[in-house]
């Protein structure tokens, strides 16, 4: 028989495999698992679990998405620029 404890672990392996599978189809960096905890593929810290429901799979924190955001947005308006 299974107690609480086994099933709270089911259910995280469960959840692990489907931020997983999420990051890998989403495209995007694929997040690292530290200690049991998926955690930002930049800097390593641990990714908030408010941010993986309403972003499953995502491997990357707010800072970091965001500095690869402004990064991208400043390249784009080099650009232009250019244009």
């Amino acid at each position: 028989m299974s107690d609480d404890a086994d099933k709270a672990q089911i259910h995280e392996a469960e959840f692990l495999a489907r931020s997983m599978a999420g990051a890998k189809s989403a495209g995007g960096p694929e997040p690292v698992v530290i200690d049991g905890a998926l955690c930002c593929a930049e800097c390593e810290t641990k990714i908030p679990p408010a941010r993986l429901a309403a972003r499953p799979g995502v491997g990357l924190c707010v800072a970091c998405q965001e500095e690869l955001e402004k990064g991208a947005r400043e390249s784009g308006e080099r650009e232009k620029t250019r244009e």
